[in-house]
């Protein structure tokens, strides 16, 4: 494979290349490009093509192979990539500002210190791909219907390790809840029953740290229900409901005043699950709500 990418970029000699360049500027040019047949369609074969400083804004390109293209310090803005094959394609310090991707694979290809400001990728194969340094959004991509959920996995932890390079912390944080949602997601589709529902209540809880709310009405949830259920066993004769409610909330939050205590072992059980939950889940959300400080 080696040699065989060594051969492509080979031929592409000063002339071929500014030949190259003269397309994509939509240019005219006496160069014989060379072109290919793949999947009934024919295809201008750019494979292995290497591109420096220059610019090719509103280049319309269309059925274009450039699978192990080079491009460093390129100007694509307001450019369209329609069904083309850019997997394994390095862009280096470009400007796709407005650039589309239309139905393209872009698999393995790698994207560094890029700039994406309003660009699109729709319709478009994006599994295995990197991101470093970029400024790009989830919302630049729209994912064909059959992606499979592990392609989604993998593309939001790539998007989410960028977004924290670059200091987008909430961004991260919607990322980081997505990639869980589509890992969720692949575990039902594998039948990972156990792995599955471990991740849904995890969702349920506190949305993987990324939903702190949702962890407070579950507190709020647990110390009426410990309340209502000491209530019922009545390990404290002659108190209220209100007064249970209130026992089990002092205990939930390991206040533990003292004023009220039950003597019954089952109460005195009770007591101990509700003190450790409220440990549990109290210490999630101190950790939750002091990563949403921090990041913002």
């Amino acid at each position: 494979m080696e040699d065989r990418v060594a051969d492509l970029r080979a031929r592409w000699t000063p002339e071929a290349t500014a030949a190259a360049v003269a397309f994509l500027e939509s240019r005219p040019t006496s160069f014989d490009l060379p072109t290919m047949e793949q999947g009934g369609e024919t295809y201008l074969d750019l494979r292995g093509l290497r591109i420096e400083q220059t610019q090719v804004d509103r280049a319309l390109l269309r059925n274009i192979n450039l699978r192990w293209a080079v491009f460093r310090d390129v100007g694509f803005k307001n450019a369209r990539f329609i069904g083309c094959n850019l997997s394994q394609v390095q862009f280096e310090d470009c400007y796709l500002r407005r650039a589309q991707f239309e139905k393209c694979d872009l698999v393995n290809s790698r994207f560094e210190s890029c700039d994406f400001s309003q660009a699109v990728i729709s319709e478009s194969r994006v599994d295995f791909a990197s991101f470093r340094n970029c400024e790009i959004s989830l919302d630049s991509i729209r994912f064909p219907a059959d992606t499979s959920a592990r392609a989604m996995v993998r593309v939001c932890r790539n998007l989410k390790l960028n977004a924290m390079s670059m200091g987008n912390f909430a961004d991260a944080g919607e990322l980081t809840y997505l990639e869980k949602r589509y890992e969720r997601l692949g575990y039902w589709r594998d039948k990972a029953w156990g792995r599955w529902a471990g991740s849904l209540a995890l969702s349920a809880l506190w949305g993987y740290g990324e939903k702190p709310w949702r962890l407070a009405l579950v507190m709020a949830f647990n110390i009426v229900f410990f309340g209502s259920l000491l209530h019922w066993i009545d390990p404290l004769p002659g108190k209220t409901w209100w007064e249970h409610v209130y026992f089990s909330a002092i205990t939930y939050l390991t206040v533990g005043y003292g004023d009220l205590a039950p003597h019954s072992p089952l109460a005195q059980l009770l007591s101990v699950i509700c003190a450790a939950s409220g440990i549990a889940t109290f210490g999630m959300l101190i950790a939750s709500v002091t990563k949403k400080v921090m990041y913002r």
